[in-house]
């Protein structure tokens, strides 16, 4: 009964059953924030930590309009098979980083970043914050509402 009644309410969400972002190869964004909240469960369950790094592409004056999705793509092909990423809006992304604590992430958000701003044009930086559980916050509530302000940085050409 449990899982069907799961299921309806996953149905109610998106209607289409689509899973993958089209313009840039992620999750999309209500399955996205599905997979954070089961991470939360999980991580309070067995006291593993995990990483949160949210991305805010800048887009430069007078580039292409599809230029953020594109960029937003990049972050695809460079997280790791275990990561999970997902298309939050328009030129916002997050990654999910299971099973890493703070220095782990702050090395995998170090690789991420390098990686989508190596392979970019220059036309998008990124603004990027990390949040860090259960350091950021033992509910869910208080990671998603936690600045996180020494951990925020911006990267990119011209940024």
């Amino acid at each position: 009964m449990w899982r069907r009644r799961g299921a309806d309410n996953l149905r109610e969400m998106d209607e289409s059953g689509v899973l993958i972002d089209g313009r840039s190869g992620l999750h999309v964004s209500w399955y996205f924030w599905l997979r954070v909240l089961d991470e939360v469960n999980r991580a309070m369950r067995y006291g593993t930590p995990f990483g949160l790094l949210l991305l805010e592409a800048e887009v430069r004056a007078g580039a292409p309009a599809r230029a953020s999705d594109e960029a937003a793509a990049r972050v695809g092909e460079t997280i790791r098979s275990t990561d999970l990423g997902g298309r939050l809006a328009s030129g916002r992304v997050g990654v999910l980083l299971p099973h890493q604590d703070l220095p782990s992430a702050e090395r995998a958000v170090a690789r991420i970043v390098g990686g989508i701003t190596k392979q970019g044009s220059g036309e998008v930086g990124w603004r990027t914050k990390l949040l860090s559980y259960p350091g950021d916050g033992a509910e869910i509530s208080k990671l998603l509402t936690t600045e996180g302000s020494d951990r925020s940085a911006v990267a990119g050409a011209g940024m």
